[in-house]
């Protein structure tokens, strides 16, 4: 039988915040399955092909650095120091455990990004790569990075201790951020656009997933 203390702990820990992260997750899964369904594996690539088309207009040698620059803050070489610096500033406030937690996203946001092209066995667009890439096309790997580097910074920006309008700002900011990571791999020729819509969509599902999990740990006293 459920007690009153158990009762007030499921209101408390079924807030606005929890429940919209709990819509978030099932239309992210439903359209990560439309996506790898009726796209990937029935290889319906009309839509892939008109972005490709969409894009093509916009190629010039200017635009192709400002895409290679864009897609490079998707990498090791700009995530691993900027994951150190998360890590170091959380551990100067005392935040160990959600440095700790915040690492373990990342690394298992990536596990699950080669989990699942291994998966879907999507071969890479036939066009020119404009940037060296190597592995399945399906989701995009960049884009997962990207995504779950904004959602992770994002999360941190509405638990600081700064002005709303700073939250909204940065947020808007790094969800812009992840968006061109993901448009510059298209760009790139290095990824179809379905492949950038699927990496946004599981990464959804994933952080959805993770931050019911933080807010769980959080009402249970474990972070």
């Amino acid at each position: 039988m459920t007690t009153t203390k158990e009762k007030n702990f499921l209101v408390k820990l079924l807030s606005i915040e929890v429940l919209t992260a709990i819509v978030f997750f099932v239309i992210a899964l439903s359209a990560f399955m439309f996506i790898a369904d009726e796209i990937v594996m029935e290889k319906e690539d009309l839509f892939d092909s008109r972005v490709f088309e969409y894009a093509w207009q916009f190629s010039s040698p200017a635009h192709d650095r400002i895409a290679l620059f864009i897609t490079s803050l998707g990498t090791f070489l700009f995530l691993v120091p900027a994951y150190l610096g998360i890590g170091i500033y959380l551990s100067l406030k005392k935040k160990r455990r959600y440095a700790i937690t915040m690492g373990v996203i990342s690394v298992l946001s990536l596990l699950l990004g080669f989990v699942l092209k291994e998966a879907f066995h999507r071969q890479r667009p036939l066009l020119k790569h404009l940037d060296p890439v190597i592995g399945y096309s399906f989701p995009s790997g960049h884009t997962m990075a990207a995504f779950t580097f904004s959602g992770i910074m994002i999360y941190l920006l509405w638990n600081a201790r700064i002005s709303v309008y700073a939250r909204v700002l940065g947020t808007i900011f790094f969800f812009l951020l992840a968006v061109a990571i993901g448009l510059s791999r298209i760009y790139l020729h290095v990824h179809f656009a379905s492949d950038v819509i699927g990496g946004f969509c599981v990464t959804v599902v994933w952080i959805s997933m993770c931050f019911v999990a933080i807010q769980y740990a959080h009402h249970r006293g474990w972070l």
